[in-house]
């Protein structure tokens, strides 16, 4: 069992780390102010200079600047030191969210397993008692006609052996099958092979028929989504569009909170209404049928292979027209997802650094230090990794994904209604969740990256979504 004094101890850190990490953000905010006040007295002090009427006092004005300088110079590195710090602690704190995250995973894990054969025990022990019960039934005397001696005494049949071989005969198997179901729960679970997936199972927006070509109902990928219920919509050359899953509505908390200066706040709650979002990433497959339908090339694979390899090398203008093109193929309203969707989607429903938690795990993601077979080397094929709560694969890894957004530093002004912030002039576009060669830092929930609208690279695709 793990050691409750060391959860307490661990919560403790963290409560002192958050004091602390405010305390230096106080210091910074007057340090800035310090540093600001200086300027504005060199600043001053300069203008004074050029109309001194003396030669001392135009002296006295620059020793007095000479001073000013040094001073400002010597806040400036506090400054920095300060900021280096900050820096220092956010690393400590998110440290501390992964030991946390890790041992109440552990203390779940054990009470689990403690359950199980608690439970086994009890049946164990009823079957015991009702092995008793039938040991205790009167003996049965043999009514046959006898064939013995008349000096020999008539032999007694019983339905049981004597009732007190019983607990001796049950407490070894008792004690073995205890210690095999708790083995058996601190076994890890076995990932299904990941060049086996494909798309997965998916039913008809509105029918519950499979479609041809579907994985039969054992497929690991199929079992990954059966909890969460999907759909796909047919096209008008009677195909279907990408396998959508519902996400309900509800608030979330989006971005986070840093001490020093970036784009992952101010953090706010952010109001989203139920939405259809992509399960996977677009595919190759999927995008280049729009390709050849609508006319233009077809993007590279760099030699991983189309398929159901996630699309990549489109710009965002690519990625909206594909979503215009679904829309005018099905009569559904498609789009790219706006930031504050793609962050819920992501999130789904949880606080951590990941949809899992806050540190890395086995076998959930590919990026450039997440330890699959992909890692740093090629996209993985759509569905390889465990889906979410939501039912959405890759929101962690495999490709970065275009967002409706234009890129603006950080959420002042942001919309808390969930929609796409497009005011302004859109010099970048926004991608989220990380790609197979970045590193696994990059692929947290709130993470966001910028690239100008034009881009085509090797590690950026995107995921639809569409209205109810």
């Amino acid at each position: 069992m793990v050691d409750e004094t060391h959860l307490k101890s661990t919560q403790d850190d963290r409560t002192e780390t958050a004091s602390l990490r405010q305390a230096l953000g106080e210091v910074r905010r007057e340090a800035q102010q310090e540093v600001a006040r200086i300027n504005r007295q060199l600043r001053e002090r300069s203008a004074v200079e050029g109309g001194a009427a003396s030669a001392a006092e135009q002296l006295s004005l620059r020793q007095e600047l000479d001073t000013l300088q040094r001073t400002l110079g010597a806040k400036e590195q506090a400054l920095d030191a300060i900021t280096e710090e900050c820096r220092r602690l956010e690393d400590v704190l998110e440290d501390q969210h992964l030991v946390f995250d890790g041992l109440r995973k552990e203390v779940e894990r054990r009470d689990l397993s403690l359950k199980a054969a608690q439970d086994e025990v009890g049946r164990l022990r009823q079957a015991l008692l009702d092995l008793q019960a039938q040991g205790s039934e009167p003996a049965v005397l043999e009514t046959a006609a006898p064939s013995w001696p008349s000096a020999e005494p008539p032999r007694i049949r019983r339905r049981a052996f004597n009732l007190g071989l019983w607990p001796l005969l049950l407490l070894p198997l008792l004690a073995l099958l205890v210690i095999l179901v708790w083995l058996r729960a601190d076994r890890p679970q076995p990932h299904p092979d990941p060049e086996t997936l494909s798309s997965g199972a998916e039913t008809l927006a509105g029918e519950g028929a499979r479609l041809p070509g579907d994985l039969p109902a054992a497929d690991p990928v199929a079992a990954s989504i059966a909890s969460v219920p999907t759909q796909r919509d047919r096209l008008r050359d009677g195909g279907y569009g990408p396998t959508l899953a519902k996400l309900p509505g509800g608030r979330f908390r989006m971005g986070r909170n840093l001490t020093v200066a970036s784009d992952f706040g101010p953090a706010r709650e952010v109001e989203i209404a139920p939405v259809l979002m992509g399960v996977y990433e677009v595919t190759f497959g999927e995008y280049d049928r729009f390709a050849r339908a609508t006319g233009r090339g077809l993007p590279k694979d760099f030699g991983w292979g189309r398929g159901n390899r996630p699309v990549v090398g489109v710009s965002w203008a690519d990625a909206r027209d594909y979503t215009s093109w679904l829309s005018r193929e099905t009569g559904r309203s498609y789009r790219l997802p706006s930031e504050a969707e793609w962050e819920y989607a992501a999130r789904a429903g949880g606080r951590g650094s990941y949809w899992w938690g806050f540190g890395l795990e086995e076998n959930r993601a590919v990026c450039f230090d997440c330890g699959s077979a992909w890692d740093n080397r090629s996209t993985a094929p759509v569905g390889s990794f465990e889906s979410s709560p939501f039912g959405l694969h890759d929101t962690a890894g495999n490709v970065m994904e275009w967002v409706a957004d234009c890129y603006r530093p950080g959420y002042d002004d942001a919309p808390r209604d969930g929609r796409a912030r497009t005011d302004g002039p859109c010099t970048y576009r926004v991608a989220r969740g990380g790609a197979f060669n970045k590193p696994s830092a990059s692929m947290r929930t709130y993470v966001r990256a910028r690239f100008v609208p034009g881009t085509r690279l090797d590690m950026l695709g995107f995921r639809v979504a569409r209205d109810l």
